[in-house]
């Protein structure tokens, strides 16, 4: 009987060295998580434009720069928007469509080095896209000029307007 004892207390013992075992050789793993992350600056431009009666004084555009970085998911597309708030003149609010621009990138990095900056008009209410073909994150800055679509069929006077900005990846 003393020998099956300690029979199984050998076996109790081996039982515990490769539970022991076991757990000594389990491995662990890091997981990092990096969300996707955008900033856009200026968040907003004012508008100012003056339509003289003779046209001699106009000043019928503006140039603003507009930078935005971005951090993104792979395969998530990169969507950089304006919107016009408002354009209004002596005689009141403008329709978004008295309003066009055109915009270069005189500098970006990463993605944004494939991206191009857009040319176009405004449309009622809607969001624009400021930016084409941003696939990858980086940075990237437009060189954006507004300009008044028609300004002699504008009674004279003072214009103004404001433009909002939002990045995001897709």
């Amino acid at each position: 009987m003393h020998k099956r004892g300690l029979a199984i207390a050998a076996l109790a013992l081996l039982a515990l060295g490769l539970h022991a075992q076991r757990q000594t050789s389990a491995g662990s793993a890091l997981v990092v998580v990096i969300p996707p992350e955008a900033r856009v600056q200026p968040q907003q431009v004012p508008l100012e434009f003056k339509v003289s009666a003779d046209g001699a004084s106009d000043v019928v555009s503006q140039t603003t720069s507009v930078a935005a970085w971005v951090r993104a998911l792979p395969n998530h597309p990169i969507r950089l928007t304006m919107q016009l708030v408002h354009l209004e003149g002596s005689g009141g609010l403008l329709s978004a469509a008295a309003l066009r621009w055109t915009s270069v990138a005189p500098r970006s990095t990463g993605g944004g080095r494939e991206a191009s900056c857009t040319t176009g008009a405004f449309a009622a209410g809607a969001a624009q896209d400021l930016v084409a073909g941003w696939q990858r994150s980086g940075s990237l800055e437009c060189a954006v000029t507004w300009q008044l679509a028609d300004p002699r069929s504008l009674p004279p006077g003072r214009y103004t307007g404001l433009v909002e900005f939002a990045v995001a990846p897709r």
